[in-house]
């Protein structure tokens, strides 16, 4: 049991404590003085008894499983009473930093005898994974008001935040178009005949003169031509760094300063691009799976089909979080050349310069020999800076050297060089390469994907 003295109990012992200094020069007021003592010390005892007498109020915190970025939802918070008596309650709940910037609290809520209060506060996520809350506290007066008794709820209520997904799931995701040009991507329609073979049929009247099987044609006496199709499926890998320089903060377009601390970083911006792949080829038929690596590689979701596997990626990115270690690029591709034999679409989502450029090149050029590689390379947010006349004059404190942000400029110049040199020898050596602000990667990504799977210019 939790007992705190109340302020009642603080004004008994000021006011005896004003009549003790009376009693100096007061001699009449002296004898009173260890009577209304002990009748005061009586009081707190026998409230504390009847304090511990009584069963204590009960907190019950409701929070959904599960939740989306940037999206409201509402706790619950219910309050019993299990006293014959009513209460006036003080209470306040602890919730993440990141879910709400002030904890919520009411004061003097009152619950009848044997009664129950619900009270509701709106919460709006901001970083995606689990967040936990701590103890909610009630205090309620004792019996005779001396004291506070404190009630706790348990710890350990949660709440995933998952990834932004209302876009995949409400009606007008029927319409993968619709969906898609929502996201940025730029309508392709599909030229010629296809690649793929089909079948052999007769020569009719109007067909092309070029589609003519002349082997088959002199086989069987008459004109015989060949009809192909679009390649119907095919296999996408997206993969995924999780490495510590994807826990860069990167905040979407618009989003308020005032929440830096919680904004979102590359991975959150990465894992969105993710999801709109995974949405883009299960769409068109394809098979869609998922890796993550830093220096350990995890491969979550083998390769499956249908748009209903959509739900699998959304759960295996939810918790996704980056690590402290640098990405291993020659363990990845070991890891996707020996379980993916298979030719497929290796998309990879990442920010490289922490890597040594050998670690980085020869992988690379590795894997882009038996797969058709995407590098996606999420910038630097702060190298979109150097692009811009006297912004990092800006950035620079009040009172702060002139020389400081020539410096600066210089070391991002050369950062930027050695940057633009890596990704031209990715695309020396085949490589498909998109380097693109992390805002921007979901619609990039989208968009070199859809070129390269429709036969467009990548």
């Amino acid at each position: 049991m939790k007992l705190s003295p109340d302020r009642a109990l603080l004004g008994g012992a000021l006011l005896w404590l004003a009549l003790g200094i009376a009693s100096v020069p007061l001699i009449v007021l002296r004898p009173l003085l260890p009577l209304s003592g002990a009748l005061f010390l009586a009081l707190v005892l026998a409230d504390w008894l009847l304090a511990a007498r009584e069963a204590p109020v009960a907190l019950e915190r409701v929070v959904p499983q599960k939740g989306a970025r940037d999206r409201p939802e509402e706790i619950l918070l219910r309050v019993r009473n299990p006293l014959a008596r009513a209460i006036e309650a003080h209470v306040r709940d602890a919730v993440p930093r990141d879910l709400m910037s002030v904890e919520p609290g009411w004061r003097r809520v009152r619950i009848e005898a044997g009664g129950e209060r619900t009270l509701r506060y709106t919460i709006r996520p901001q970083v995606r994974g689990r967040r936990r809350w701590g103890r909610a506290a009630a205090l309620v007066r004792s019996p005779l008001g001396l004291l506070r008794r404190v009630a706790v709820s348990e710890p350990g209520d949660a709440l995933l935040v998952q990834p932004e997904t209302g876009r995949y799931v409400r009606a007008e995701a029927l319409d993968p178009k619709r969906v898609l040009a929502a996201l940025g991507v730029r309508s392709r329609r599909q030229r010629g005949d296809g690649l793929d073979f089909d079948s052999l049929r007769d020569y009719v009247i109007g067909d092309e003169p070029r589609r003519i099987d002349w082997r088959a044609t002199a086989r069987r006496g008459r004109p015989i031509v060949r009809t192909h199709r679009h390649e119907e499926s095919r296999t996408v890998l997206i993969v995924l760094d999780r490495s510590r320089l994807m826990g860069a903060r990167a905040p979407h377009p618009g989003e308020p300063r005032v929440a830096q601390g919680f904004t979102a970083t590359k991975l959150d911006h990465a894992i969105d691009a993710a999801l709109a792949l995974a949405f883009a080829s299960l769409v068109a038929g394809d098979r869609v799976g998922l890796v993550l690596f830093d220096r350990e590689v995890d491969r979550p979701i083998a390769p499956v089909p249908h748009r209903a596997s959509l739900a699998r990626f959304v759960e295996a990115l939810s918790e996704v979080q980056a690590s402290r270690f640098e990405a291993d690029y020659r363990r990845m591709t070991r890891e996707v050349l020996s379980h993916q034999r298979k030719r497929a679409m290796v998309i990879v989502l990442t920010d490289f310069m922490e890597v040594d450029r050998e670690e980085l090149i020869a992988p690379m050029s590795l894997l882009s020999r038996r797969h058709e590689v995407v590098f996606v390379a999420l910038r630097e947010p702060i190298l979109e800076q150097l692009e811009e006349d006297e912004s990092l004059a800006a950035d620079l404190d009040e009172g702060a050297p002139a020389a400081l942000g020539l410096y600066r400029r210089i070391v991002l110049a050369d950062l930027l060089r050695e940057r633009e040199g890596r990704l031209v020898a990715l695309r020396r050596r085949g490589l498909s390469v998109l380097d693109v602000p992390p805002g921007q990667a979901t619609a990039g990504t989208l968009n070199r994907f859809m070129a390269l799977r429709y036969g467009g210019v990548a």
